[in-house]
């Protein structure tokens, strides 16, 4: 115990740090000075608390560190509540009608915005979207955030005709007479994502706040902001390290002390930070619980997009390889300055073919200066055996995302055969040793992490009759716990976070069912709600 008297007593099944042998638990923490001084036996804990420190009683309810959501776009999905939303529409005559209903709200001239559409829904053409939309400017992404559908008249502001070449890393699709038909693929976005209004500064406030409130709802203390394809649109002082870090760090005020947040930047604002000697994990100038994050790179695209890259072309849509966005030397260039600058990196690599050639740089790159927090591959939804070895080997972090595997279920079967055994293959990667650490990418699917740690053990969400999907691959609830608490922190290389022993910051949620439903993890778990989420020891939600 410590000697530091705490003065508030949380009492109840708390786990204090989820291993994957089984979670730690005592009945009874002390917290003072926003960290956690004593844990134990209720009696010894309250022996050590001071005469009037506060008690705070849970009963039976269980205690857990607050979960990090490793790889989510706050700023994207702040703003997707204002646009419309297609991710559950049938068919494209459906989405029609949602864009009908969504522009009889919008005045004037202003851009018509939305996310969500699949290849699946489209598949029957694109003339109700356009018909629609008439002459409006108008760009949608897709549900994987890898493509767009753009409108003749956003087309057209934007200077794409039949004449644009598809830039590097990209492809604009084309009709038999060469014409673009509106989708627009990865780097293909920027073409006229660059001219779009984005909603930002104070007007994105509200929506912020209101995420936050839903977050510490959910037993989120923790995030680590995913970052943006470019360095363009930034804005305000911190503008030249891109939209996202620009904007969040913008409204600081708004965030701070209301969520642990790592801030990415794109890896095109690399030497912006250096130069600014911003280093990973470093907190940000006068901030309590923001910090610097890693420098995010694309290796590839996506499964639903068809833009993945793979050793073997997929067994769905054009077969093909999917596009690989970098290069050898590109990417020997950009491990060179990240060990320079001691800004790790997280690259995104869906494919099997994007994930060797990220991890094929990782074993050319300089060694990572002591301290350094580790690089991160993003998704890692199929790799080979080999590569899943390799990984662990080379110490990067697998940020993975569960409910993709519970999304994406047929989407693999029809897309990936003969590699379904190596698709987001956990099991496999904790056996080779590597670290998990999990996030939701919302807004690519839902921000609440009991759905995701559902899926980390089902494979499947709580409403899919159909049964687990591949279970070999499948997490243990303890193991899904500590993706989602221990592992971030590990990620971060912080010793203070991520669990509940003395020395931690107090940074937990009281929830609203016990440590069996937890560790059962059956359909129950879907409902699960923290009712009181504190950071630092400070409540930041109460139900």
């Amino acid at each position: 115990m410590s000697r530091t008297r705490a003065d508030l007593v949380v009492c109840g099944d708390v786990i204090v740090k989820a291993r994957s042998d089984g979670p730690e638990r005592v009945e009874a923490i002390g917290i003072a000075g926003g960290r956690v001084v004593a844990a134990g036996h209720r009696a010894e804990v309250f022996a050590a608390a001071s005469a009037g420190a506060r008690i705070v009683d849970a009963g039976d309810a269980a205690v857990i560190p607050g979960l990090h959501d490793f790889h989510v776009h706050l700023v994207g999905l702040a703003r997707s509540r204002s646009g419309v939303l297609l991710d559950d529409a049938e068919d494209a005559h459906e989405v029609a009608a949602r864009l009908t209903a969504h522009l009889a709200g919008l005045g004037g001239d202003a851009w018509l915005t939305g996310r969500g559409w699949s290849e699946a829904q489209l598949a029957g053409g694109l003339e109700p979207l356009r018909t629609a939309v008439g002459d409006r400017a108008a760009v949608l992404s897709s549900h994987d955030g890898h493509s767009a559908w753009a409108s003749p008249a956003a087309l057209r502001v934007a200077g794409v005709t039949a004449t644009t070449p598809d830039p590097e890393g990209g492809r604009i699709e084309r009709d038999g007479e060469g014409q673009p038909i509106g989708i627009l693929r990865e780097t293909a976005m920027d073409l006229v994502n660059r001219i779009v209004p984005r909603l930002g500064g104070a007007a994105l406030e509200p929506q912020v706040d209101a995420l936050l409130h839903e977050l510490a709802a959910f037993g989120i203390t923790g995030a680590s902001e995913a970052g943006d394809y470019t360095d363009e649109n930034g804005t305000g002082p911190d503008a030249a390290l891109g939209d996202s870090f620009s904007t969040l760090s913008g409204l600081g005020d708004t965030l701070d002390g209301r969520l642990r947040l790592t801030i990415g930047i794109p890896v095109d604002a690399l030497a912006a930070a250096a130069e600014r000697e911003m280093r990973t994990g470093d907190p940000l100038s006068a901030r309590r619980t923001l910090r610097m994050g890693w420098a995010k790179e694309y290796a590839d695209g996506a499964l639903g997009s068809g833009t993945a890259a793979l050793f073997e072309p997929a067994t769905c849509g054009d077969a093909d390889v999917g596009l690989l966005r970098v290069g050898d030397d590109e990417l020997d260039t950009l491990f060179a300055a990240s060990r320079r600058s001691r800004i790790a990196l997280a690259i995104h690599a869906i494919g099997d073919r994007a994930a060797a050639v990220v991890l094929d740089a990782v074993e050319r790159a300089p060694a990572r200066p002591s301290g350094m927090p580790a690089d991160r591959i993003e998704h890692a939804q199929l790799m080979r055996p080999a590569d899943r070895d390799r990984l662990a080997r080379l110490g990067v972090t697998a940020s993975v995302q569960p409910i993709h595997a519970a999304a994406d279920r047929d989407l693999v079967e029809r897309c990936w055969g003969g590699r379904q055994t190596d698709a987001y293959a956990w099991g496999a990667l904790i056996s080779a040793g590597a670290l998990l650490a999990a996030g939701s990418d919302a807004p690519v699917e839902s921000i609440d992490p009991w759905l995701g740690l559902f899926a980390a053990v089902h494979r499947r969400l709580p409403d899919d009759e159909r049964g687990d999907w591949r279970p070999d691959e499948s997490l243990r609830m303890a193991e899904a716990l500590a993706a989602y608490t221990i592992a971030p922190a590990r990620a971060l290389g912080v010793a203070d976070e991520g669990h509940l022993r003395p020395g931690a910051r107090a940074d937990l949620a009281i929830l609203d069912a016990g440590v069996d439903v937890l560790m059962a993890c059956d359909e129950r778990l879907a409902a699960v709600r923290s009712v009181l989420t504190l950071i630092d020891g400070r409540v930041v939600h109460e139900r």
